[in-house]
């Protein structure tokens, strides 16, 4: 039910499929060594020409997408040239299924054809992709999440696509910073934007309205409203705490707001065995989930789903995900949904972060769609059709990733989601204050944060013993060369 599409899980399966030749991105405890694929040089950016017609128009109240400033480079269709483009499926059937409709409409303006393809969520469809790679036989276009577009590009997989992507850079506000950590190496575009998800606190307002209680404002609110609200079956906080993906993402979450990060902006390791702001957030952890007892017993154990599965099944008050738990309340619990509520992070002593993945387009260097793969990129870059397909037809599903389309009535006037005001606005990675580089791969696919939380909360160790275990496996996974690239 997680429209992630589990993108640790996709390297840790990659791993198992690619052997040896990943680069330092093994998953579960395996140990992987880069391939030899040389960095794909800068693409000069050629002469301007206009962007490819045929964009689909909003229908309702917004602000209306800047007008292209700067054209898109000059793109010479190849008559009859198929291009072969591969999108996960996703929960929602409209997110793949308009981009295929546009991409659609583009080919047949410009004279070629376009093989789209969902593969499955699931290692099968990992594999395959993963073997179409490793045999040179990728699809053109591929959509990538998180630090897997910054994966392909250190294998030498994927083209610069800068010059597709400069000319929308100014429009519509700029992208959010987000975005371009994600996308970006030394100042170069190695993937096109797609969305920018989002991970608001989902939270049943009807119960914290019933006890009296505004959403807490900080976390001393959230332990006394924990303890009150608490009664098994039902419990407050849906944390996952086992060695899974969203683990990396509620733990990190909760660091920022003591002050503490991950990485430092040059990339380097920004944790240490004595660190004030991560040993205050691990024993606030500890104390939650043995003392307040206000975390499920079993979260040690959850798989992804854990916590989506708690609170749609009514035995969570707030739960940290993406909107795939909204979403599939809309469609199976309608009743549910309306209970439901976003927020962004409670506040610690450094204040309150909301937390972004971003979703992009890979061009894939071995395709053989040539400029008409670039053709299309460009088009599902186009501020109208995209506007429209953000706010007026996903309606929600996603963040935009231009500021200034966020100014749609959609999050300005609907109360359910102008908390992504603050997401957004104070939106990070889970790899800040750096891009998510091999280092930060290998961490999170290893789930090296579950080993931590199940030091804290399984084994019972100490917030520093947890801490000191933790900074060590960090350490040795940030010394490795291939990981700085």
């Amino acid at each position: 039910m997680r429209e992630r599409f589990s993108r640790r899980r996709f390297l840790a399966v990659l791993a198992a499929g690619f052997g040896t030749t990943i680069a330092a991105c093994a998953g579960g405890g395996g140990q992987a060594t880069p391939t030899s694929a040389p960095q794909p040089s800068p693409t000069p950016a050629p002469a301007a020409s206009p962007t490819p017609a045929g964009a689909a128009t909003p229908t309702g109240a917004a602000a209306s997408p800047t007008a292209v400033a700067a054209q898109a480079p000059a793109l010479t269709p190849i008559p009859g040239r198929e291009v072969i483009v591969w999108q996960t499926v996703d929960y929602l059937p409209e997110t793949t299924a308009l981009i295929k409709q546009r991409l659609d409409e583009i080919a047949q303006k410009n004279g070629f054809t376009v093989s789209f393809e969902e593969i499955p969520n699931n290692p099968q469809g990992y594999n395959r992709f993963n073997a179409a790679v490793q045999a040179g036989t990728p699809p053109d276009i591929y959509r990538l999440y998180d630090y897997q577009t910054q994966f392909w590009r250190a294998q030498g997989q994927t083209d610069d696509v800068t010059d597709l992507v400069a000319p929308f850079l100014q429009q519509n506000g700029g992208v959010w910073e987000p975005v371009e950590l994600t996308c970006t190496f030394k100042g170069r575009w190695w993937a096109t934007p797609l969305a920018v998800n989002a991970w608001p606190f989902h939270v049943r307002q009807d119960l914290l309205d019933q006890a009296g209680f505004k959403y807490p404002a900080n976390w001393d609110e959230f332990r006394q409203q924990g303890k009150a609200l608490t009664q098994p079956p039902l419990y407050y906080y849906g944390m996952t705490l086992s060695r899974i993906n969203d683990t990396n993402n509620h733990t990190l979450g909760m660091v920022w707001t003591f002050g503490g990060k991950l990485q430092n902006e040059d990339g380097s390791l920004g944790v240490t065995a004595n660190d004030k702001a991560w040993l205050d957030c691990l024993a606030l952890i500890q104390t939650m989930y043995i003392e307040d007892q206000i975390i499920p017993p079993g979260s040690v154990n959850w798989d992804d789903g854990g916590n989506n599965q708690g609170y749609q099944s009514e035995q969570l008050v707030l739960t940290s995900n993406p909107t795939s738990v909204y979403n599939w309340l809309l469609k199976n619990k309608p009743e549910l949904a309306q209970k439901t509520r976003f927020y962004s992070y409670p506040a610690g002593p450094a204040g309150s972060f909301g937390q972004v993945d971003v979703w992009t387009e890979g061009l894939f260097k071995n395709g053989k769609g040539g400029d008409n793969a670039r053709i299309c990129l460009v088009a599902l870059m186009d501020p109208t059709w995209y506007a429209s397909y953000i706010n007026e037809q996903l309606k929600g599903r996603f963040i935009p990733c231009w500021k200034d389309m966020i100014k749609h009535d959609l999050w300005q006037k609907n109360e359910l989601y102008s908390e992504y005001q603050k997401i957004i606005s104070t939106g990070r990675i889970m790899a800040y204050a750096a891009p998510p580089l091999g280092a930060f791969g290998e961490l999170a696919t290893k789930f090296v944060i579950g080993d931590m939380m199940q030091d804290l909360c399984v084994r019972r160790l100490s917030p520093q013993e947890a801490l000191a275990n933790f900074v060590k496996a960090a350490q040795e996974i940030w010394s490795k060369p291939e990981n700085r690239a």
